[in-house]
């Protein structure tokens, strides 16, 4: 039996797991309490958990208007379950289910100074995270994932403007972040999520914002900087095809906390050429997500085409590969339908890293995909009921973790 989803690292650090709730339809507190008793708890008996069990809530903007009544409520239900929300996912502010999203997911940008889009990007945020701040104990810390600026694909032609006023907008966030912590005792770190053909994608160019317009926003206040991080999605990152370790590396010697881990894998084509495999791959090519696709030329150099659709049949493309394509497809599945397989020997490698050394406290299994997964792919192996599927996503993380000393720490205490 694992004793909570706490784990206690080899020397003796808490790591906290979850999976994230934007697999649930809808972004508000009642859906959330539903999903609690239809989900929640019977995935925690059966892990057999009797300690703090751990969740990774997502609230969309019209979720935010709680009534007295409904947050009483929700506490009251995180209390008598002994669950704690150590981390939230205010990346996407709107629906995330049910109908076609594409770059509408990123919407609206950080940096829409004249649509708006600022301003109702960071009441959203601040919004959430005054909510997990309230149910969180005092002294914790909590993390809080949001979109990184934009979508490349808009054209926006001053790129460097847009992240001026992203960094503005983040110190804005950053000062009620502070004020938060003042109030309530409790402190949310934000962290920007890179993602393909975003403003933000690859780590190089997260650093570099980091460095340049972020820093000069910040004018050397260490306080707000203390807010403000990264949330790393394996997924995503391996779609660039990054090295994970040299980059949570590279992110962690710039100085930027690793808020959290996001644990996912990407869909990989290994031969593009292949006509079998480019037709097991379309059945992928789905119309509510975006699904970008990542490749490496001859000369090493990585291309991002925006959605899956558009590759197939591109003979330029399948000059280049293997494709990796952005699907966040089951974590414990490594060969998936036909010739396709997942990046989880990346993700493998960033959870070992993260059990052996200090980089993050955090970790949510980021898998949303299962309704729109192809019927062939279910019942390749992936088609499982929804608990099912993070039973076993859950037990195969804590199994890489266990591995490298990382165990569940057996105790009934909610400290």
């Amino acid at each position: 039996m694992f004793g909570a989803m706490r784990l206690r690292t080899h020397d003796g650090r808490t790591l906290w797991l979850a999976y994230g709730m934007n697999v649930h339809p809808g972004g508000g507190w009642r859906q959330t309490v539903e999903a609690i008793h239809h989900t929640v708890l019977p995935l925690k008996a059966r892990l057999g958990v009797d300690g703090p069990f751990g969740i990774a809530v997502r609230w969309s903007h019209a979720g935010m208007a709680p009534s007295h009544d409904d947050r009483v409520a929700l506490r009251a239900t995180l209390m008598e379950h002994d669950l704690r929300a150590f981390t939230g996912n205010a990346f996407v502010v709107g629906e995330f289910h049910g109908e076609p999203l594409k770059d509408r997911v990123y919407m609206p940008a950080w940096s829409d100074v004249a649509g708006g889009g600022t301003a109702e990007r960071v009441d959203y945020t601040l919004a959430f995270a005054e909510t997990l701040a309230l149910l969180a104990p005092a002294g914790s810390t909590v993390s809080l994932s949001t979109s990184p600026c934009g979508w490349k694909g808009w054209g926006t032609a001053d790129v460097a403007r847009h992240l001026e006023a992203f960094a503005s907008a983040l110190v804005t966030c950053a000062d009620g972040l502070r004020r938060l912590h003042e109030t309530l005792s409790v402190r949310v770190v934000l962290g920007l999520e890179p993602e393909p053909g975003c403003t933000i994608e690859t780590t190089a160019e997260l650093l570099a914002f980091v460095a340049g317009p972020l820093a000069d926003a910040l004018e050397g206040d260490d306080d707000l900087r203390a807010h403000l991080g990264v949330c790393y999605d394996v997924c995503h990152q391996a779609v660039e095809w990054e090295d994970v370790e040299a980059n949570l590396r590279a992110i962690r010697a710039a100085g930027l906390p690793i808020v959290k881990l996001q644990a996912s894998c990407a869909l990989e084509l290994p031969d593009p050429t292949d006509p079998a495999g480019r037709a097991a791959l379309a059945a992928f090519d789905e119309p509510v997500y975006l699904h970008q696709v990542g490749a490496r030329d001859a000369a090493g150099r990585v291309h991002i085409a925006e959605d899956l659709g558009g590759v197939l049949n591109d003979p330029v493309w399948q000059s280049r590969g293997p494709w990796r394509s952005h699907f966040h497809v089951p974590v414990f599945r490594r060969e998936l339908l036909g010739p396709l397989r997942s990046t989880q020997a990346d993700l493998e490698r960033a959870l070992r890293l993260v059990a052996r050394e200090s980089f993050t406290e955090h970790i949510e299994i980021e898998t949303y995909t299962w309704d729109v997964l192809p019927a062939a792919e279910k019942a390749a192996g992936s088609g499982f009921e929804l608990v099912d599927a993070l039973e076993r996503e859950m037990r195969w993380v804590l199994d890489v973790l266990a591995r490298e000393g990382a165990h569940a720490i057996d105790t009934g205490s909610t400290t």
